[in-house]
């Protein structure tokens, strides 16, 4: 029986242990509970009814195909193992949609995209072996070096908030490992299939031992036609490899789900050097149901295109710039520091992203919630920036 979205969150059930609603299916607000300074206080609001738009999750939740999957594997059975969901019908899933020759050997699972990350860096990286990243990028990276004692070399973004390929490239000689968000987190800016090829090409011309990591954690959210993924890259270059992840635009956040994909022998590194976790039956299930459903991925990412689209504009009758965005949040030049803004956002039950150094001075990171959602809380940011305006020019 195919069940709604609405039926699912309120008959599905498991052993009578709880219940697998939709808000633990997304997990909304986990990031947040990752980088906040108290994660206890940070859980019991984004508990409450406030807008959680903070960690770039996608509000509307798995499409049908995935409930479906679920609610069929929700008997008996999950009192076995079930791994031949995860470990042969997964990753010939993925392979499939990534297409240019992928293989199911050429897949390595992890229960969310952060494990992936942080195996990286310690297959590739030591003391006497840097990380490069950008800045402002996803920091996951970085403190992972920093755990190991290895060195991080941190590029700037280019004047339109984009990674500078050329500077990370030179930043890239002798280094133990790149790491290359595209589309980037937090400034939502995007290169191109062939800028991207080019880097690969270069840094392994002029630094052969250097390993590359392309985050691809937003890619189904781009609408520019020059992007697409870089597993024809990772396939042809040994220590070169694509992370991806369930928790965005398939909407999967809380059933933790991301992948490598790259060379075996690449990927063997990436196993031996961390733990990744087993994949859950439920969780595989749902995920070859996504990828089984392609109309849905479409319609969510013209979705989040339309919605992206109104927020930005909004900003913009305001007299803010946002960057241009080809993901799923924004970061925008809101001209005062991230905190202020988000202390007072939260105050009237909006929570926006955390601080993004070096730019938490000037701009502010924005998921992208509901069309009803964002309209709620646009009537919020006119608030504040209004009265933040307000008090400036009173002084």
């Amino acid at each position: 029986m195919s069940l709604s979205r609405r039926e699912f969150v309120r008959t599905l059930g498991i052993g009578g242990a709880g219940t697998l609603s939709m808000a633990a299916i997304i997990g909304r607000g986990r990031e947040a509970l990752a980088w906040g300074p108290d994660p206890l206080d940070a859980m019991a609001q984004a508990a409450d009814q406030q807008i959680v738009i903070s960690s770039n999750e996608n509000p509307r939740g798995p499409g049908q195909a995935a409930l479906d999957a679920i609610s069929g594997r929700t008997n008996h059975r999950v009192g076995r193992y079930g791994r031949d969901v995860a470990r042969t019908e997964l990753p010939e899933a993925i392979a499939r949609v990534l297409g240019k020759g992928t293989k199911s050997e050429n897949i390595l699972l992890s229960t969310g995209s952060g494990g992936i990350l942080t195996a990286a860096v310690r297959a590739y990286c030591s003391p006497s072996k840097r990380l490069v990243n950008g800045a402002p990028s996803y920091g996951s990276p970085t403190a992972a070096a920093q755990e190991i004692g290895a060195d991080a070399r941190l590029v700037p973004v280019d004047d339109d908030l984009r990674l500078d390929l050329d500077a990370m490239a030179e930043a890239a000689s002798g280094a133990g490992l790149v790491f290359l968000c595209n589309p980037n987190n937090p400034t939502s800016t995007v290169h191109g299939l062939t800028a991207v090829t080019a880097f690969v090409d270069r840094v392994k011309s002029s630094s052969p031992d250097t390993a590359i990591l392309i985050d691809e954690a937003y890619i189904d959210y781009a609408t520019d036609p020059t992007v697409g993924t870089a597993i024809g890259p990772a396939l042809e270059h040994s220590d070169v490899f694509i992370a991806r992840t369930f928790s965005k635009a398939y909407g999967m956040a809380g059933l933790r789900l991301g992948y490598a994909a790259g060379q075996t022998e690449t990927l063997a590194k990436l196993q031996s050097a961390w733990g990744l976790g087993d994949v859950s039956l439920l969780t595989a299930a749902a995920a070859v149901g996504s990828l089984n459903d392609p109309a849905h991925m479409r319609e969510e990412r013209e979705e989040n295109g339309r919605i992206r689209d109104y927020t930005i504009s909004a900003f913009k009758e305001m007299g803010y710039e946002a960057a241009g965005s080809q993901t799923n949040f924004l970061f925008v030049n809101i001209g005062r520091p991230a905190r202020d803004f988000r202390e007072a956002c939260a105050a009237r039950g909006v929570r926006v992203g955390r601080d993004f150094p070096p730019m938490e001075k000037t701009h502010a990171r924005i998921s992208i919630g509901t069309m009803e959602e964002m309209q709620r809380a646009v009537e919020v940011f006119r608030e504040v920036l209004g009265a933040a305006t307000m008090s400036s020019a009173a002084r």
